[in-house]
């Protein structure tokens, strides 16, 4: 999911030279407060520091709003963009900025007293270079051995031994600013002093590279690590099911957010994810791990996201990213985990600082505060803001749930810079499979999926003739059916037309959209529509939305997929809706996994704007006497729960090496030129893995595989490396880790393609990954 930002439109509210005078008297009054912050603490112990300070602010903002009301005379009737609501609603956003700035000086503060208690007077003194004592080391903490640089006596005459080059700081572009505010506020923190930072640059850049890894390492400490956060390994993981103490974990925190997830849950306890853990008990062994202490935050459920899917979840409001989230929860408790579930900025931050983790500027050391963060990208911003400095340790714990995926292309901020691949959602420099998608369409990232929710599958089958000639559109909002009526009115001749699609009746162009002679049933609940389901036959793709839920759950009630083909291709550069999304992905049809996975006789794709082919589809079809339901294992409980269980106990993106899927899977394939990674596996049958090209990122594998001798080596910051270019036999080789690409490609070169096995209807694991 993902979101805009909406706070403008200041201008023309209030004259600017009003604005410049409140800016000016708030930060006098901001620094009166901060220069008198002592008094306040000692005359008022109980109120929290922050408090008092948001008391004088906005006492002094409603002082100024008054008064703009009465040089205005807003007691008459005046336009909307004079009240004083708006007003009010200006200073806000002007306070909201300021506030912000607050929230950095709050983290200084807390720093201040959790390090021996010291004054904003002392901070202040030790940024201007003052000598202080430091304080004795708390219990909790671990200090690091402080291992110099051979030959270095860590004096100022020796410090040119640790510089840096600048194609050595090309993929560290944070480095020099990190260097520069460490070399003068190394004395802010004492912890900066406890990992060995004296002010030396040597210190400094050993620090920065090999604690908070701003920086590269220096030459002859390539093999230093400092361990940091240790693994707590002896709570064990058991299976779950008691569903109240989920149910309780859920109404922790704005339990009203989580209605449609419960009581979808709720209605696939017993039949489904019981029987599911049951089954996956009694094939593998599921006693020997280890529990993980898991936060999960549902940035897209956030007030401040601004989109009210729960609170419109049962009103034709968008589903998918509820229905997927649901099941994550349910799995991750299920498979016996210790969870904690956040839909609220300010409960996120609670937790982190009940945590430790955003009241230290230096990395955390002990016990892991936390061992897994599953969150999307709309929580992902939040996050960073909340954990402030420790963003980077934590970082490799994320888990972003990412429907469309982010390439890397995307992904890392110095390509992107330097390529322009820009888009309002990527630069995470995040490895690329710490995306799950909500479809296996990128191998570059991980596939999460969900669970489609259909009736008993031992049943016995739903004979297609018995079902009628009923149809069902899939399209529950009025505006997707725009510029449809041909289209349906084909499907009309031959099938007798359903909906459950949400018309707002007082808006006339909602009412035409849907023709009058389908039988609009309305929003219906989950057990209703699963019903409906298994009275219909054909259930029609409209084209939008793309690759959502919907299609598989019908094909899994017995239901033939009628899939709208898209030619050309619809991708960032044509369609508004993939514009901005990081990735460079071409959809063929409104449903590409049902298009490419299942196929006929359970999916047609069809160019539903060519009538005949149309008419010829949909004859075909009436042939079809009898379909059995169709449901890959991906997309079942059992399913679910294997694959989630498999990535928590192996995917682990903060020990190096990494190396998970087992290297044994790996099947080397050579691309023609210009092909990429994920179409070359594809065209034998199979899965581009982006974990193995570290394998291949070597002059000897490419000469071996290729069968030649490089005439020249380059090392490039590309999508397309490892590779070589043709006839003239030059070779390339990945500079950076994050760079390594399925879906990349560059049309002069051949690539050298890592493939892996896959197991059938779960192509996320290889064959060798579950045991």
């Amino acid at each position: 999911m993902r979101m805009s930002n909406s706070r403008r439109n200041l201008c023309g509210m209030v004259g600017s030279r009003r604005i410049s005078i409140f800016i000016v008297f708030i930060m006098l009054m901001w620094t009166y407060t901060f220069i008198n912050y002592s008094m306040y603490k000692n005359s008022e112990p109980d109120i929290p520091e922050s408090e008092q300070l948001r008391r004088d602010i906005l006492d002094t903002s409603k002082k100024y709003v008054k008064a703009l009301a009465k040089e205005q005379n807003l007691q008459g009737n005046l336009p909307e963009a004079h009240t004083s609501y708006d007003l009010k609603k200006t200073m806000a956003v002007l306070l909201d900025s300021i506030l912000e700035r607050l929230t950095k000086l709050e983290k200084r503060v807390d720093s201040a007293f959790a390090n021996n208690s010291l004054s904003i007077r002392n901070i202040s003194a030790q940024e201007q270079g003052a000598n202080y004592s430091l304080a004795e080391e708390p219990p909790a903490w671990h200090p690091v051995q402080y291992i110099p640089v051979q030959g270095e006596e860590v004096a100022p005459d020796k410090d040119n031994q640790c510089g840096y080059t600048k194609s050595e700081l090309e993929d560290y572009p944070h480095c020099t600013g990190k260097i520069a505010w460490m070399k003068n506020m190394w004395k802010s923190d004492v912890c900066y002093a406890r990992y060995g930072v004296d002010g030396s640059q040597c210190s400094i850049h050993i620090y920065l590279s090999e604690v908070e890894r701003w920086c590269p390492k220096l030459p002859g400490r390539e093999n230093e690590e400092t361990k940091l956060l240790a693994k707590n390994d002896a709570t064990k993981a058991t299976i779950q099911t008691d569903k109240e103490g989920l149910f309780h974990l859920l109404s922790e925190e704005n339990p009203e957010k989580f209605e449609w997830m419960k009581l979808r849950i709720s209605r696939m306890w017993d039949k489904k994810w019981m029987p599911a853990a049951q089954q996956l008990q009694a094939k593998y062994n599921m006693t020997n791990r280890i529990q993980k202490k898991i936060l999960i935050h549902l940035g897209l459920l956030t007030k401040e996201s601004g989109f009210k899917i729960a609170e419109n979840a049962f009103s034709g409001g968008p589903l998918g990213e509820l229905v997927q989230w649901s099941d994550i929860i349910a799995s991750l408790y299920i498979l016996g985990h210790n969870l904690k579930v956040s839909v609220s900025s300010s409960g996120l931050k609670s937790y982190l600082k009940s945590k430790g983790v955003i009241s230290q500027n230096c990395p955390l050391t002990g016990e892991r505060p936390l061992d897994l963060i599953y969150i999307d990208i709309v929580g992902l911003k939040q996050f960073k803001k909340a954990s402030g400095p420790l963003w980077q340790q934590f970082s490799c714990m994320l888990r972003v749930i990412d429907t469309f995926g982010t390439e890397p292309a995307y992904n890392l901020d110095t390509y992107v810079k330097r390529h322009g691949t820009k888009s309002n959602w990527g630069k995470w420099n995040l490895v690329p499979r710490q995306f799950f998608t909500l479809f296996p369409h990128t191998p570059d990232n991980s596939f999460m999926g969900f669970v489609v929710e259909n009736t008993k599958m031992d049943e016995e089958s739903t004979h297609s003739a018995n079902r009628g000639n009923t149809a069902l559109v899939y399209g529950k909002r009025a505006y997707m059916w725009l510029d449809r009526s041909k289209y349906l009115n084909t499907i009309r001749g031959k099938y007798e037309i359903h909906a459950t699609v949400s018309v707002n009746k007082s808006v006339p162009n909602e009412i035409k959209a849907v023709p009058s002679y389908v039988n609009n049933h309305g929003i219906l609940s989950g057990e209703e529509v699963q019903k409906l389901l298994q009275k219909t036959k054909l259930f029609i793709g409209l084209g939008f939305p793309y690759e959502g839920p919907a299609p598989l759950e019908a094909i899994a009630n017995g239901c033939i997929f009628l899939n709208p083909k898209f030619d050309p291709p619809k991708n960032s550069q044509n369609t508004k809706f993939f514009n901005g999304k990081p990735t460079q992905r071409e959809l063929t049809s409104q449903h590409p996994y049902a298009e490419n996975f299942i196929g006929k006789p359970h999916v047609w794709t069809v160019d539903v704007d060519n009538t005949d082919a149309l008419e010829k589809a949909l004859d075909e079809i009436l042939e079809i006497d009898e379909l059995k339901p169709h449901l890959p294992y991906e997309f079942t409980c059992e399913g679910m729960l294997q694959r989630l269980n498999v990535y928590v106990e192996n995917q682990d993106f903060c020990t190096q090496p990494f190396s998970w899927p087992p290297k044994s899977a790996m099947q080397i394939r050579i691309a023609e030129t210009g092909q990429s990674c994920k179409e070359r596996c594809r065209d034998d049958d199979l899965i581009c893995e982006p974990g193995f090209f570290k394998y291949l990122n070597t002059k000897e594998t490419l000469e071996r595989e290729y069968g030649l001798t490089c005439q020249g080596v380059e090392a490039v910051e590309d999508i397309h490396a490892p590779s070589v270019r043709g006839a003239a036999k030059y070779c390339y080789l990945q500079v950076h880790d994050l760079l390594f690409s399925c879906a990349g490609g560059k049309p002069d070169v051949d690539r050298l393609c890592p493939c892996r096995d896959y197991i059938k209807e779960q192509v996320a694991l290889c064959k060798n990954c579950v045991y």
